[in-house]
Order: C-alpha cells, then structure tokens, then sequence
C-alpha cells in the first residue's frame, strides 16, 4: 500500500466577483456573482513508505493546497485522494492519527503553557502508551536540545526553539508520515541546520515519509531524495533529485589556481584552444572556466591545462538546484520541454 495515491486531483474556489462603486469596488450583494478559480488541475501523484519527497511551485502554484487536502483541512472538488489507506476529509479521526504536520510559523503548541505541559496534553489527546511518550521525549529532548525551554512556556520562545519544539510535538505519537511547510522559515543558519539534520536522520533511521514544501532549496536539498514541481495547478516534475540535476544541469565551472605565472591571459589562450569551453579571469592567479560536461570532462580539461601550467589548486561547481529550479520557472510558457520531464 502506497502512503500517499493521488489520481486526477482538482479544486475549485468559488471567488466573488466586484463591481465598481462609489467608494471603490463592492460586491454583488442582491445577486452575487462569483468566479471559478483552479487551484488544482487533475493532479497525481503517489509517494511510497519511507521517501522524502520535496514538493516545489511558484506561490499560487497550488502547494499548500495539496497539503490542506493531503492533511484533511480541505475537500477536493474532484479526483481519488488516499494517505494511509484514508480518505483524508471523510477519515479525519483515523487519519490523524497516522500523520504529523508542521505548518511554518502557526504552532500547535498551548501558546501560555510550558513546552512540557503541551507535550503531555498532545500525549493524552493521541493516547500514547507511557513507554512510548517517555522514551520518544527523551529522543526528541536530545536530537533537538529542547532541554533548556522544556519548562518555558511557549509565547517566551524564540522562533527556532518554538519551531524545534513544534516537530517534536508532531512526532510524539509516532506518525508514519510527517507535512512540512516551511519548516526552516526565518530560523537562523545553526537552528535550520540542525532541524535539517532532525528530520533527514528521521526519515533514514526511523523510515518515517517526509512531504516538504519550502522555498529555501537547501531544505530540499539537505531533506529530500525526490523532487516534484508544480506550476499553475498541474505537475510538470516529478523524479529524483540526483537525476533531475544530471539530465537538467549540465554546465559546470572549473576554478583554477595557476603557480608562476604573473597574468593568466595566457593560460585563457590555452584553454581557448578547446571548442565549447569560456573563461573569465578572476585575479592574476586564478580563472573560471565554463564548460557542457556533455561535450567535455573536468579531468580532461584539467589535464589539458597541466601540459603547459602548473595547478597549484582546482575547484569544480556545479549549479545549485535553486538555479535548476529558476530555469524551469523562467521558460515561458511556465512548462518545461516534454524531454525534460518525467513523471511518475
């Protein structure tokens, strides 16, 4: 059984429609008039026991969305939505039970009770069995140093405690599978890299299913395995990060340091020589060299280079996926070519 099976995903908003006024814009009232708005165009998706998945689109591409329907807060106006072998919407109370979430900055936590008494309270509410409660507390109170805020009530923390303390609360009950919205939003980089670091070693020591949205590509990077990409309500990505940047990325820059020569021009020269390959000159002693790994190979290159300079140093880079990413979104018509797509 699949954790999450998606088919033909739709949702609709009815929006009332305006109409000029003497103050402005006001609404038909004696006879309203509305608008459909497509969140969702016929979506699907399925997710398996144990991935994490980092689910990517421009805002309004219909992200949170999902969630609110993946998580039982929305209805779908159409299509076959399973988690957990539950109709989300209809299953609420069964459902709830097999999930967590954390929703960026809205906490689930008693905003004037100490982190402790929510914890207790979140324990009785999903009847976890004492053992379970204590020896996940005690996990959760290491991996994430809550220690220091356990008595603290929740409106007096900062927002990388509050955010810890907020996974943690989502996780007491052991949840197969956990949402994730933001979760690094505004967290400094020590906080976001040690809640990245939480979460990857939940899902790879404990097999829990992570479903990620964020905008930083470093939480997807540092999280997920897969990655799926929305634009306007319908899907146009969906396959695994390792193969998205091998098949999408690839141009790569080779920084060279070059020993006992007072002006690389003449390394630029050498380099030139080779068809498809442009440099830039950073100082006296070092170039960028830009090249399609398709058509060459950095060692090949380097090799060139060392039959007429000596490298003191080389570094290789590789496009990040957030510029990976912005390349899908700035080809417009917002759809990427039918050979760069891969769905699942």
């Amino acid at each position: 059984m699949k954790t999450i099976e998606v088919r033909g995903l739709r949702k609709e908003y009815r929006i009332p429609e305006k109409k000029p006024g003497p103050a402005g814009t006001v609404r038909h009232f004696v006879q309203p008039r509305y608008r459909t708005k497509v969140a969702l165009d016929g979506i699907g998706l399925d997710v398996g026991a144990g991935e994490s998945v980092g689910y990517l689109g421009s805002n309004g591409a219909g992200k949170s969305t999902t969630i609110k329907i993946l998580t039982g807060l929305l209805s779908a106006t159409d299509g076959h939505v399973r988690v957990n072998g539950f109709e989300p919407h209809r299953d609420r109370k069964r459902h709830v039970r097999e999930i967590g979430a954390v929703f960026g900055h809205r906490t689930a936590l008693w905003w004037d009770l100490p982190v402790i008494d929510s914890f207790r309270t979140l324990s009785s509410m999903y009847r976890i069995p004492p053992a379970v409660y204590r020896a996940n507390l005690a996990l959760f109170t290491e991996q994430l140093e809550l220690g220091d805020f356990l008595t603290v009530p929740v409106r007096q923390l900062s927002l990388g405690q509050r955010m810890r303390a907020d996974l943690a609360a989502a996780l007491l009950h052991n949840p197969k599978l956990i949402f994730l919205d933001e979760p690094t939003g505004g967290l400094d980089v020590n906080s976001k890299a040690s809640v990245r670091r939480f979460i990857r070693r939940l899902n790879q020591q404990h097999g829990t299913t992570v479903f990620l949205t964020s905008h930083d590509m470093a939480d997807i990077e540092g999280i997920c395995d897969r990655l799926i990409i929305l634009d306007h309500g319908s899907k146009v990505l969906d396959d695994d990060i390792v193969k998205v940047k091998h098949r999408l990325a690839a141009d790569r820059h080779l920084v060279v340091t070059v020993a006992g020569c007072e002006d690389v021009t003449e390394v630029v020269r050498t380099v030139y020589a080779a068809t498809g390959i442009t440099c830039t000159v950073l100082d006296r002693q070092r170039l960028s060299c830009a090249f399609d790994r398709t058509e060459t190979s950095a060692a090949h290159l380097v090799g060139a280079l060392m039959r007429d300079h000596e490298i003191v140093d080389f570094e290789l880079r590789e496009p990040t996926l957030e510029h990976i990413v912005q390349r899908l979104f700035q080809r417009s018509p917002a759809v990427p070519p039918a050979a760069e797509v891969r769905s699942r």
